[in-house]
This record gives structure tokens, sequence and C-alpha cells, in this order.
């Protein structure tokens, strides 16, 4: 994916900040990955500074993005992504655990 010819005109995507509804233009963006698939981006709006990821995936009929609003650092969000994916076996110790009673804070501890 060309970053300078796509990734440009998919971020006009999201135009406004979600919390203050200021404008992204003069906010700050980062390309955080990029594959030929599409990217990763986190943009920080500059008068509230707020924070979303967004991703933005390139299918054979246009494109489709997803934004969330976010407290992480770009750096967290990149050391989230390379953590690699959660296992079967990982979401049934977590049901498990949250199951069994008690105090969860403790357990997770």
């Amino acid at each position: 994916m060309n970053q300078e010819r796509n990734g440009k005109f998919s971020l006009k995507l999201v135009q406004k900040c979600p919390v203050c509804d200021g404008d992204y233009r003069d906010g700050r963006i980062d390309i955080l990955d990029e594959d030929e698939r599409g990217f990763l981006a986190y943009m920080t709006c500059k008068f509230c500074s707020s924070s979303i990821i967004v991703r933005v995936a390139t299918l054979p009929n246009g494109l489709v993005g997803n934004a969330i609003l976010t407290d992480l650092s770009n750096s967290e969000v990149l050391d989230y992504s390379a953590s690699g994916r959660i296992k079967s076996n990982q979401v049934l110790a977590l049901h498990e655990l949250v199951s069994s009673g008690g105090d969860f804070i403790e357990k997770l501890k």
C-alpha cells in the first residue's frame, strides 16, 4: 500500500475528534504499521490531547476502517500489537478464574 497515495486519503475518513469535535487536520497522526492489507494509525487531537487508534483495511470492494478512543500511548499500542494472538486455552483459563468466585483482583495478582 502506498502511504502517500492511499494513507492520507484514507485518514480523511476520520476528521473530527470524538471527545471535543476538534479538527484532526492540525493534530498529530502517526502511521504505526502498514502492509499490503492496510495500515494502523495513531491520531492525537491538538485541542484536547485525546487519542484514537485507527485501523484501515483494503478490501476488494473498497476501504474499511475502525477507530477506537484510547488512553494508550503509541508505543504501548505497538507493544500490544506485537504480543501475538490470544489462544483459546488462555480464554478458557481466564473464564475458569473469573467463574471460581472470590476476589478477582487478588487472583490476578
